[in-house]
């Protein structure tokens, strides 16, 4: 996301583990922060107002998130299924603010043809690169969603053969 975003030209403010600001920063970030430090929403704040604010932690601190929105700004929500969050529905209206979800099972056949459209140029110019590719047998599926589901695969990509 922070690579599409940036070469679409946004200014990409990133949270990650100190260990992966470095990569942020070299997939475009402008600028970077630790999601483990105490001051993090401080932080977030300072950097300025957001028009969109991508939650992938799953999550879901929908309070602190509306806080950092621009006027008209809009949180996307792409995991965190059973979380419950508090909605801050008077900062949302008062300030045309949304929440919106995105599951790609969702996707139309149409939807992911406009997204292959988008992304095949950047695959085949060498962009949009998982740092490591795991390969693992199909019969490796059951374990290896488990390894999904504790976190484990991060940043990469899981290639089951037969």
């Amino acid at each position: 996301m922070i690579e599409l975003a940036a070469a679409a030209g946004a200014r990409v403010f990133a949270t990650a583990s100190a260990a992966d600001l470095g990569r942020c920063r070299d997939l475009g970030a402008a600028e970077v922060f630790d999601y483990r430090d105490e001051r993090l929403s401080e932080r977030l704040a300072s950097a300025g107002p957001v028009d969109l604010f991508v939650d992938t932690s799953g999550r879901n601190d929908l309070e602190a998130a509306v806080r950092l929105l621009a006027r008209r700004g809009r949180i996307v929500l792409l995991a965190g299924a059973r979380s419950r969050p508090v909605l801050p529905a008077g900062e949302l209206y008062m300030h045309d603010r949304s929440v919106l979800g995105f599951a790609i099972s969702n996707a139309t056949t149409a939807d992911l043809a406009d997204a292959a459209a988008a992304l095949n140029p950047r695959f085949a110019a060498g962009g949009l690169r998982p740092r490591r590719v795991e390969h693992r047998a199909l019969a490796d599926a059951a374990e290896t969603h488990r390894r999904l589901e504790r976190g484990e695969v991060r940043g990469r990509v899981v290639l089951l053969t037969p």
